[in-house]
């Protein structure tokens, strides 16, 4: 009887035994994917943030250009450079949009400012930006026109009369401008675009 007895304990003891290692088994498995997630969450937030931080900062060309400096006018400086005085006035990095200490050093071999503004800018590059076109102005096509974006081969027909967007800069007789709600950079031929401003003063 005793024998019975105790060996009934014997499997209910096991049973209890083999019950608890399987209910702390899930918990901690349930534990560890809950922690896993909240890390996966973590991490993709941190990449999120990181991802707009470095869409934010992808531009920065505003005058006046100075080493920190990064985007189209960058780089039509140092086209302007290396087209005046060679290659060999940016012998490391090259055309590369970004205004760094060889930047800094070939605008000294120049004689030129190591921080340029928009009229220095202009004697460099060449022309128009203190022309009729503001920078700043938004600009509409006053005849049929093609525009074309600046990196890549889009190029897209426009009709009369369509504001295109704010001119950014002029250069060998193309308006570079940034269409509303974007942050592409396009160019039209000068002669087929007014500043909206002077286009409305026309009409009225």
């Amino acid at each position: 009887m005793e024998n019975k007895t105790h060996n009934k304990r014997k499997t209910i003891l096991i049973g209890l035994g083999v019950l608890g290692t399987g209910v702390a088994g899930f918990l901690g498995w349930n534990y560890w994917k809950n922690k896993k997630k909240a890390n996966q969450e973590e991490d993709t937030s941190s990449f999120t943030e990181t991802a707009n931080t470095t869409t934010a900062a992808s531009r920065n060309d505003d005058f006046p250009l100075k080493r920190g400096s990064k985007g189209s006018r960058v780089t039509l400086l140092q086209n302007a450079l290396v087209k005046k005085y060679g290659a060999g006035i940016l012998p490391k990095y090259g055309v590369d949009g970004m205004f760094g200490k060889e930047v800094e050093a070939a605008l000294v071999k120049a004689k030129m400012p190591t921080t340029i503004n928009e009229a220095n800018y202009s004697k460099i590059v060449g022309g128009g930006l203190s022309g009729l076109i503001k920078y700043g102005e938004e600009v509409i096509s006053i005849e049929e026109c093609e525009i074309f974006k600046v990196e890549g081969k889009l190029k897209m027909k426009i009709p009369k009369h369509i504001i295109l967007g704010v001119k950014e800069f002029t250069h060998q007789g193309w308006i570079y401008f940034i269409p509303k709600n974007s942050t592409e950079l396009f160019r039209v031929r000068k002669e087929q675009v007014k500043s909206l401003k002077q286009f409305k003063n026309e009409k009225s």
